[in-house]
Order: structure tokens, then C-alpha cells, then sequence
């Protein structure tokens, strides 16, 4: 399955470098906003269907709107494997022990989705897949042509959902009234062409499920005046508006539940939020979760988004890094965090910009961003900023070119915010691990508490990508929160040892640019102070651009989760949930007015 990933992950990523050969061939006139519908339903929705003969061979079926593929199932006592090279997409599953259910990854474009089939009659499984978190017959979507920063013309589409899927634009190339465009995330090729006086563009789109036809017109200029990717969906319904006080539901993911009122939370300043956000005083926010004292006592969603659809964390993904590499050591599978950074990568005999330093960078300088490498996410010539590393095309191996950046520090001296530390760390997981990492990631974490619906991106390689992007349901991401809140535990179970959660949650420095960041800094958790009165409230929060926050309050013996859409809007509404935390949740756990 990894080579099949890899291999079309990549062809999708080398298109990036060829469309921005001839970007500057696409004339001025294109430029400027279009819009169409998107037949989602019939390009993404995907039936996988399995099933085990008299003679014990199993037999695989993809079917879609346009077409039914039978495919061979390659299986050993553990796991079965298939692949479907016309649809770019495989599939790796381990049947339960009850056979009720066979559990796996759907790999497509650059990213893994967990999914499960169930029992569907003796020896036969099924289940239908779609990278859309819902159900639709057509979507919204925009298409801008603008200048790519490169003295070329871009091709950048979003959609008006902000459920939908974030769309990653592989640029434009031009023919004439020709032009072609890709898109990495869900693995969309556009072809087609302008009329004569380029009043309409009309383009053939392949997807997993299909191919389609589709007819891009210019914007309305209301909707030019909009931001790229503003909603269509409102904050909440006038009838949804009022907030009940109520315990939220029991959905048997394993959260008990309570309502605020029996908890000792006011509930004042809980329905102040809800209005705050209907009236659209706290744009684009998505969720927000409360739980105290091991209870969840408050669960309000926004602008369509509900508790079955998983959200991207950005880079909130990260503190999961450290999660992670903290059971591999519970596991013996690393020594510790003092361990050589270097001596998990044998096959690397060769290092661009050597230093000898290198062979100094620990795991714990990974975790808390003092490797010394000029890995500077806020510095766009940094050599291993992300913004670097995921638009070159030069080298497939985001770990090894992270480890080739010279060295702007001795380890251990500076806390520099960059995504390529934990990208290492994925690389040394991959290592070290007997097993794919997603697979650990499952059995280790998810399935310990209670977590099955969930996505990953992959690095060009197919590991999964450390540095960010993990989708979670907020409920979820509050299991996380709880497990550090409990020191490792979830429902009285170790799941992570507490001597890695207190090692996580220490302070190792302050993090650069201090202007941008300044705060105390863990093992890839932020410290931040919030005031309450008199009182200064502490918090370890993992945090992700647009606004995704896991809130750790231990003096409150509570956690917060909010999720949020404001990716393109600056460092100030990125930071919008600790504004909520400040005026809403902190009143509501210390009972008082605001």
C-alpha cells in the first residue's frame, strides 16, 4: 500500500513544479474569482465491499457511481491489503476478533482515514467511504486565478463549507484559452478551456469516484468582496440559538455527562457564549467542549459542524507527536528523551551542511523546538521552514532534507518554532515502530480511548506528517486533554505514564519569535497564564492556526476544546479561543459574573 501512496503522492506533488514552469504563460484575463458546483456525491462517494470464499480467498469490490471494480486481497493471518490503481486509493484493515468488523486505513491522494466495515451477512463486509465529513449531492466551490508570488498565475480553490475539506492548489498552466489545474488534498485534476471572450470556463474534473463536467462563471461582485472561502452556512439557526443549561448528550464514546448546574459551573456566562457566537461577535468559531471533573458539562457546535464530523487541528497535531514518541518510550521502543536524534537514522550516511553538532540534537530538543536547525516556520528562506520543505520538489524525503538545514544554534540553546521537528520525530516513530505508524497510533493511543473516526496526513514518503494536520472530533480531542489532565489516564486506564506527562508539561524555555510566541514551552505544549480577579489561572494548551485549542486548566480540574475556522485571518483571530476562555469559561468554572 506505501509504495502505492507514495507513488502517486508524489506524481501529484512533481505536478507543482511543472505547472509552475509554465504558469506564466495563463493571460491577465483569467485572473480574478469564478464559482461552480461540485458533484460531490458522484466524484467521491466510494462502496468498499469484501468477502471470503469457500475456499478461503478474499475477493474486493470499489464501487462507485460510474463504475464497479473487482480487486485481489492480499491477506496474512493479521491484516488484508488491496489496491486500486485506476482510483489512486488502497485499503489496510485487520478483521476484529469477532469478525463483526474490519478495521483500517483508506489511503487517497496525501492522506489516511480511518474507517471501518462491518458485518454484512456470513464472511462478507462493507462500508461506504467518501473524504466529505457529510453528505451532499453538490457543493460549492470557488476557483481564484492570482498571481502565485512566483511572477506566475496560481489556481487556488476553496469551498463555501467550512465542514468541507481544505483545498490545496497545485497552480495553473496555460495553453492558449487552455488551462490545467491540480489539487493535492483530494487528488483533483481540472482540464479545460475559456470561451473566446472568457465569460465561462468549462472544465473536466477526475476524482476517486468519477468524472465529471463543470462550468465555472465569473463571481458576483458581493462574493469578490468576500474573503476566499467565507461561509455560506450561518453561525446557528434562530431556533437553535438559546442554550439550554442542559447535560450534553450521551453518545457512548465512553465521556460520562453531567449538566454545568451539577458540576458547579454557571451557566450564564455559558449561554452569553452561545449568543456571542450565534450573533457572529466570535466569528468562524466551530466548537466548543468543557469538561470538569472528568465530566463533559458543555458541547456547542456552529456553522453546520456537529459531533460526528472531525476537524482539522492544524498544528494542535503536534502535542500528538509528542504523545506519541512518549508511548514508544513507555514501550521501550526509544530509550528516553536524551536519546541521539541521529542514531535513529543509519541509512542516512550523509549529511548536507554537516556540523557536529548534530550528533548532538536529542529527541527532547525535537519536542521542545531547540534543535538548532534552520528550521524557522515565521522565515520564509529558512532552509526547513514548512512553507519551504512541503512547496520544493527537489526532495521526496521531508525528514532527510529537515536533517540536511545547517545549524543556526547549539542544540538545547534556543526554542525556534518550526514544524520540522516534529516531522523528525515521525520519522524516528517510523523507525522504530514494527508497524506502520498509523497502526501504532491506533492500537497505542486511539483504540485505548475510545477514538475511531479520524485522519492523517502523509509526508511524500507515506508516513504520516507529525508537523500538523490530524483531524479529530472535538470530543476527541477532549479525551486528549482529560488523559494529560489525569496524568495519562482515561477511565482510571494508564494509557500514557505520568512520568512522560509530567515531563511533557514542564517548562524548558520561552519560544522565538518572542514577539509572535514568548510563551513557556514543553514537549510541544504551549503555558500560557489567563486572569481571573485576582487570580492567575494556568493553562498547557496544544494550539493550531485558525484556532484549534486543547485547554489543560489542572487548578480548575478542567479542560477546554475549541476548534475553529479563521486560517486566513491573522495571528490575533487565531488566538480568538483564548479570548473565549478569558471572558466566557474561566466565569463559568469560578462562578462568577463577568
Amino acid at each position: 500500500m506505501r509504495n502505492l501512496v507514495s507513488s502517486l503522492w508524489i506524481a501529484a506533488w512533481c505536478l507543482v513544479s511543472a505547472h509552475a514552469s509554465r504558469a506564466g504563460t495563463c493571460p491577465e484575463e483569467i485572473r480574478g474569482g469564478w464559482e461552480s458546483q461540485l458533484p460531490a456525491r458522484a466524484l467521491f462517494g466510494i462502496t468498499i465491499e469484501i468477502n471470503v470464499d469457500a475456499d478461503g480467498t478474499y475477493q474486493a469490490r470499489l464501487l462507485t457511481s460510474g463504475s464497479d471494480e473487482a480487486l485481489a486481497v492480499w491477506h496474512d493471518r493479521r491484516s488484508l491489503r488491496m489496491q486500486s490503481e485506476r482510483l489512486g486509493f488502497s485499503f489496510e484493515g485487520r478483521p476484529s476478533g469477532t469478525g463483526k468488523t474490519i478495521d483500517g486505513f483508506v489511503a487517497h491522494s496525501s492522506s489516511l482515514y480511518r474507517v471501518t466495515l462491518e458485518a454484512d451477512g456470513a464472511n462478507r463486509w462493507s462500508g461506504a467511504w467518501s473524504p466529505f465529513p457529510i453528505v451532499a449531492d453538490s457543493v460549492a466551490l470557488d476557483l481564484y486565478f492570482d498571481d502565485d508570488g512566483a511572477g506566475g498565475t496560481g489556481g487556488y480553490f476553496f469551498f463555501r463549507d467550512d465542514r468541507l475539506p481544505g483545498l490545496h492548489g497545485l497552480g495553473a498552466s496555460c495553453s492558449g484559452a487552455d488551462v490545467a489545474l491540480g489539487e493535492k488534498n483530494l487528488g483533483l485534476t481540472f482540464r479545460g478551456a475559456f470561451d473566446d471572450d472568457y465569460s465561462r470556463l468549462t472544465m473536466t474534473v477526475v476524482a476517486p469516484g468519477g468524472i465529471s463536467q463543470l462550468v465555472f462563471t465569473p463571481m458576483s461582485a458581493a462574493r469578490r468582496a468576500m474573503s476566499p472561502g467565507a461561509s455560506d452556512v450561518a453561525a446557528r439557526n434562530t431556533a437553535e440559538a438559546a442554550y439550554s443549561g442542559a447535560a450534553p448528550r450521551e453518545a457512548g464514546d465512553g465521556w460520562p455527562v453531567a449538566a454545568p448546574a451539577d458540576r458547579a459551573v454557571d451557566t450564564g456566562p455559558l449561554g452569553d457564549l452561545v449568543d456571542a457566537v450565534s450573533r457572529g461577535d466570535l466569528p468562524k468559531t466551530h466548537s466548543v467542549m468543557l469538561a470538569k471533573s472528568g465530566f463533559l458539562v458543555f458541547e456547542e457546535y456552529f456553522y453546520g459542524f456537529g459531533p460526528d464530523i472531525t476537524h482539522d487541528m492544524r498544528s494542535a497535531s503536534k502535542s500528538l507527536a509528542s504523545t506519541l514518541i512518549g508511548l514508544a518510550v513507555d514501550r521501550k521502543l526509544i530509550g528516553g528523551p536524551e536519546d541521539s536524534v541521529l542514531s535513529f537514522f543509519p541509512d542516512y550516511r550523509f549529511y548536507r551542511n554537516w556540523d557536529p553538532r548534530k550528533a548532538d540534537i536529542s529527541i527532547q530538543n525535537l519536542m521542545t523546538m531547540s534543535s538548532g536547525l534552520d528550521a524557522i516556520d515565521s522565515d520564509r528562506s529558512s532552509v526547513a521552514a514548512e512553507s519551504a520543505y512541503q512547496s520544493q520538489s527537489a526532495q521526496a524525503d521531508w525528514v532527510r532534507l529537515a536533517l540536511d538545514a545547517p545549524m543556526i544554534a547549539d542544540p538545547g540553546t534556543r526554542l525556534i518554532y518550526g514544524g520540522a521537528n516534529p516531522l523528525i520525530l515521525g520519522g524516528i516513530l517510523h523507525n522504530v515502530v514494527s508497524e506502520p505508524v498509523e497502526w501504532f497510533a491506533e492500537m497505542a493511543l486511539f483504540r485505548p480511548l475510545g477514538i475511531d473516526t479520524y485522519k492523517m496526513l502523509m509526508d511524500p514518503t507515506g508516513v504520516p506528517y507529525m508537523g500538523g494536520g490530524m483531524y479529530l472530533r472535538p470530543r476527541d480531542m477532549l479525551k486528549i486533554g482529560q488523559m494529560y489532565l489525569d496524568g495519562g489516564k482515561w477511565l482510571g486506564r494508564q494509557v500514557l505514564s505520568a512520568s512522560w506527562v509530567a515531563k511533557s508539561l514542564a517548562k524548558y524555555g520561552r519560544l522565538e519569535p518572542l514577539e509572535r510566541n514568548g510563551n513557556e514551552y514543553g514537549y510541544l505544549w504551549w503555558h500560557e497564564n489567563y486572569t481571573a480577579g485576582d487570580s492567575s489561572i494556568k493553562s498547557v494548551e496544544a494550539r493550531g492556526n485558525g484556532g484549534q485549542y486543547i485547554f489543560v486548566l489542572p487548578e480548575l480540574n478542567a479542560v477546554a476544546v475549541i476548534t475553529s475556522g479563521n486560517y486566513r485571518a491573522g495571528l490575533e483571530m487565531t488566538r480568538q479561543p483564548q479570548r473565549i476562555v478569558q471572558a466566557y469559561l474561566l466565569p463559568a468554572l469560578l462562578r462568577r459574573s463577568r
